[in-house]
């Protein structure tokens, strides 16, 4: 490679390859002036071995009269004298070299990675603003930029995993469990549960409620604050299956499934059943649960009612009760065979689901709670599973399955634990490395030269001789220990 002048006009590529390093010593070419061209040297000091009896051979054929041991030029002689290291009176930089590295392919990588991250930072503007007329300089200023920019990079991705992740895994849900509603039992703080869904009914139990025969008063309203109350809003079967319940089955809405929990219905004040209030209108419609339920206590609505997976489990293993999951979604259906099962109930007109469900609820104990593989396998058509889950998700859902505690939400727990663990594990390992048993050896002390560099600027002369005895009284060699003092400053 040729000599050349930096300039500060250089272009993206000469900036990447800048890769030479501008020191005092080494194998260098010192920049020149476009006049006599002195050939390369191996060495600083050759270089200055052979430009020193130029300067002394000019100076001593020199004319006039010399101050403080310096010739004394004419215009013309100063110009003369300019065929060598000088180019004009102006203080060059006559020791500055520039050395020629070969550049490795981990250079040029990493090279190519900090011009990726910086290349919406021009270089003329870091030549005009920046002041850094040099390509090495400019690129040097680019990699600390690029450094910062992986720094913040992985402060980022460390805050998405210790905050985000989880969200991104286990979104936010608004779910009570009815251990939860039970503890919102309140006049200001009421909740009640009701087919699968949770309801803050703190400010509607205040208003006017029933009729005015039967009025529904807040103490009687509290009765229900803290419950599931499925039990006090019993839909018919025509109406909570129309599809599979036909007019001509049920002409006069009066087919309702018998209660298997006789407990529950002794819970509650009254029920809101259809046509049992002749004096209430909205008791009389037999739309009255999705004309006047459904939208009043949507205004309402606070979430979802979960479940615990091996709670639902035992009630079917344990207690043999219709407790089974389909798709994460939890159906009750003690009331169903409860009616089908009934010595009463001989007609077919009860078996309204399909026979395959049946089947699948009545297991015997032998089948798995979650029977979403068993749905998924029934042999219907589209219309018809869509008939028998909405008949089944209005008269028997009872909730979700609580996954909150499952593997998928608790993994960035786990995650953030382990690193904890691993932090402590490193901690403990340098408390016991530090730990001293037995006798202190004292080291060998090394045979390699040292060099003690010590810079100083304002320091006084008591200062500086308690530094010197204190480097003098190290227990190093003194024959290979040499102590250097930098002066740059008020001594």
């Amino acid at each position: 490679m040729g000599d050349r002048e930096w300039t500060g006009s250089m272009s993206y590529a000469d900036d990447i390859m800048a890769s030479r390093s501008y020191n005092n010593v080494g194998s260098a070419r010192a920049p020149m002036s476009t006049g006599n061209m002195m050939p390369p040297t191996n060495n600083a000091a050759a270089m200055s071995a052979r430009t020193l009896p130029n300067f002394m051979s000019q100076a001593h054929s020199d004319k006039g009269s010399q101050i403080d041991g310096s010739p004394q030029r004419t215009p013309s002689e100063r110009t003369a004298y300019n065929d060598g290291m000088i180019a004009n009176d102006k203080p060059q930089g006559m020791h500055e070299t520039v050395e020629d590295v070969e550049i490795t392919g981990t250079r040029r990588t990493w090279a190519c990675m900090t011009w990726g991250l910086t290349w919406w930072i021009p270089s003329p503007f870091l030549n005009w603003c920046g002041r850094m007329k040099r390509p090495d300089v400019r690129m040097a200023w680019r990699e600390k930029v690029a450094i910062c920019i992986i720094i913040f990079f992985i402060w980022c991705v460390l805050l998405f995993v210790i905050i985000g992740l989880g969200l991104v895994l286990c979104p936010k849900e608004y779910v009570w469990t009815l251990d939860d509603i039970s503890g919102h039992n309140s006049p200001d703080d009421a909740y009640v549960a009701l087919r699968g869904r949770v309801y803050d009914i703190s400010e509607y139990i205040n208003q006017k409620h029933g009729t005015s025969g039967y009025p529904a008063t807040k103490e009687l309203m509290m009765m229900y604050a803290g419950q599931d109350v499925n039990v006090s809003f019993p839909l018919s079967v025509r109406t909570a299956c129309p599809s599979l319940v036909s007019a001509k089955t049920d002409p006069k809405y009066a087919m309702y499934l018998t209660v298997a929990d006789i407990n529950a219905m002794q819970t509650y004040p009254f029920t809101h059943k259809v046509g049992t209030l002749s004096s209430s209108k909205e008791l009389s419609d037999q739309s009255f649960y999705s004309r006047y339920v459904l939208p009043t206590m949507n205004l309402f609505k606070k979430g979802d009612l979960v479940w615990d997976y091996d709670w639902v489990k035992s009630m079917h293993k344990d207690q043999g009760k219709y407790w089974r999951v389909i798709n994460k979604e939890v159906f009750n259906m003690e009331d169903y065979f409860a009616t089908v099962n009934s010595p009463v109930n001989t007609d077919d007109k009860w078996r309204f689901l399909n026979s395959h469900i049946e089947n699948i609820f009545d297991d015997k104990g032998a089948g798995s709670t979650d029977v979403t593989d068993s749905w998924d396998r029934i042999p219907w058509g589209s219309r018809e599973h869509q008939a028998n889950y909405n008949c089944m998700k209005n008269l028997f859902y009872v909730g979700k399955i609580d996954d909150r505690q499952s593997v998928r939400c608790l993994f960035t727990n786990y995650m953030l634990l382990a690193f904890a663990c691993v932090l402590m594990a490193i901690v403990l390992v340098k408390f016991l490395t530090a730990l001293q048993f037995g006798n202190k050896r004292r080291p060998v002390p090394p045979s390699k030269f040292v060099v003690c560099q010590v810079p100083c600027y304002t320091e006084d002369e008591a200062s500086l001789s308690k530094t010197i005895e204190s480097l003098g009284g190290l227990d190093y060699d003194d024959k290979k220990k040499l102590i250097f003092l930098i002066c740059d400053g008020n001594i």
